[in-house]
């Protein structure tokens, strides 16, 4: 891959009106400023703009497309002054992050449009259904081909468990997708010639077999991403990406009881309570193994407190795994002196198992799942209906498919959630691979934040040797279950009829 970083910026640069005047700063009393504007107070997470518009020795990386985009907004909207909002961990754990909220919430100051992992706190009822907005006739006020807002997005994204909650409602707005696959896996061209691998691993079994032969010759086998997750754990990458759709994705039959085609999280809870995902079954049991088998023996000894950047700017990593926005800053690598390649995360597949279903391809991305996904906040609009319609009127404008393009083109690493939109280059070789065909089924990991952290600790003290495998299967459980509890309560779900066993 070669470098296009700075083409790919001076054509942004150049699509942008750089000669926009600067926010003004206008005392506010509750949600208007004193001159009358509504203060619309906006998180975009990773996609928040920077501080200053062009790269200084402090902060040398910057994004400018949503501050355009957003003084775009405000010229047309002069009633709404855009407000970011700068307090949160962005980097932070889900824990970290849903304390952050809470204080929000209980002080009055929660953005009203937020990022928060699509519907990951829907059981604490923080979300402002969406529908109505979305299907309201004749409401999309830019492309003539569309009448609703609904019909710009890609349309197999309304089916998806980050974008719809418990109860069918949408509660997140995609703004782009990850292109094929939330990672992936970046990979030294010279380790795998000298390593004698002949192409990227497309299963598990492959993978497995490539990082040990890369083991074998001196390398790195395999170098996880350590930007905040140095812990065992089921929010691990290796655990969502290909464990999860994995095992979970076989059990699909079982699991949709309404037959839509869709794992929604009221079945994953009912399922669980049927025992579904007992360790009572081999094949739950065999997902917890292959996991520990990762951590315990794939990884190499003390990897959380390895410098795995040093090691693979040196050559000495195979095989590293990587969040696919890493792109445009690997293609401008200056101290990189070999060539490196990107491949998708590979599923377990049946040449290593029984209970898994054999692995179907399609040439390209295959339904990718949202990456910027964006909740309005309930506490932030309740009773204030001039706030929500500024909150509406912003997310619309944002999913203009020319301003995703800015989006998209600049991050450099992801795909348009709606349609006719561009992206960068810099993925073009990426998108361009063959991607396993994923259902929408997920491997629960504890359901709410007590429980999913109970799970982790109980994993991480097996994998550490402080309790043996037996002990963490006893626990597994009783932690699922109580977890799946716990949300149904909190989402007021009846679960009569249901065959629960655990």
């Amino acid at each position: 891959m070669k470098s296009k970083t700075l083409i790919v910026k001076k054509a942004l640069v150049a699509a942008m009106v750089l000669c926009i005047a600067a926010l003004s700063i206008i005392p506010f009393v509750g949600n208007a400023f004193a001159g009358g504007k509504i203060r619309l107070v906006v998180d975009l997470h990773g996609y928040m703009p920077s501080t200053s518009r062009t790269p200084t020795a402090e902060d040398p990386e910057v994004f400018n497309s949503t501050y355009y985009i957003a003084q775009s907004f405000m010229e047309e909207n002069p009633d709404v002054e855009i407000v970011w909002a700068r307090t949160k961990p962005v980097g932070g754990m889900d824990s970290e992050v849903a304390q952050w909220f809470t204080t929000q919430i209980a002080g009055g100051t929660v953005p009203a449009i937020t990022f928060s992992w699509g519907t990951r706190y829907q059981d604490r009822n923080w979300y402002l259904p969406l529908d109505e907005y979305l299907d309201e006739e004749n409401s999309w006020p830019y492309e003539k081909e569309y009448t609703t807002w609904r019909e710009v997005f890609r349309d197999y994204l309304w089916d998806c468990n980050a974008v719809i909650d418990a109860f069918g409602r949408t509660v997140a707005i995609p703004v782009t997708v990850y292109p094929g696959a939330s990672t992936g896996y970046f990979y030294n061209k010279t380790a795998f010639k000298k390593a004698g691998i002949d192409s990227v691993p497309r299963t598990w079994g492959a993978f497995k077999d490539a990082a040990y032969k890369l083991k074998e010759n001196g390398y790195v086998g395999v170098a996880p991403w350590l930007y905040f997750d140095t812990t065992t754990t089921f929010d691990a990458w290796v655990f969502q990406s290909i464990l999860s759709p994995s095992y979970a994705g076989a059990l699909m039959d079982r699991i949709d009881y309404d037959g839509d085609g869709n794992m929604s999280a009221t079945e994953q809870a009912r399922a669980c309570l049927e025992g579904v995902f007992s360790t009572k079954n081999d094949y739950a049991v065999e997902l917890f193994e292959t996991l520990y088998d990762y951590y315990k023996n794939m990884l190499e000894p003390g990897w959380a407190s390895i410098d795995y950047n040093a090691q693979w700017l040196n050559g000495t990593v195979g095989i590293r795994e990587e969040g696919l926005w890493a792109l445009p800053a690997e293609n401008s690598n200056v101290v990189r002196n070999y060539d490196f390649g990107v491949f998708v995360a590979p599923l377990v597949s049946r040449d290593t198992s029984a209970f898994v279903r054999e692995i179907e391809y399609s040439d390209g991305p295959f339904r990718p799942g949202p990456d910027l996904s964006l909740n309005i906040m309930r506490a932030a609009v309740e009773n204030d209906p001039e706030m929500l319609d500024a909150a509406v009127r912003f997310l619309k404008f944002l999913t203009k498919p020319e301003n995703v393009s800015l989006i998209c083109v600049e991050n450099g690493g992801v795909l348009g959630a709606v349609k006719n939109t561009a992206h960068s280059q810099l993925i073009d070789e990426f998108i361009h691979q063959k991607f396993p065909k994923l259902n929408n089924a997920a491997w629960p990991a504890g359901f709410v934040d007590e429980y999913g952290d109970r799970l982790n600790r109980a994993f991480e003290n097996w994998v550490n040797g402080t309790i043996s495998k037996q002990s963490f299967l006893s626990q597994v459980d009783v932690i699922q279950a109580a977890g799946a509890r716990a949300f149904l309560d909190n989402m007021g779900i009846d679960t009569a009829g249901w065959n629960v066993r655990i």
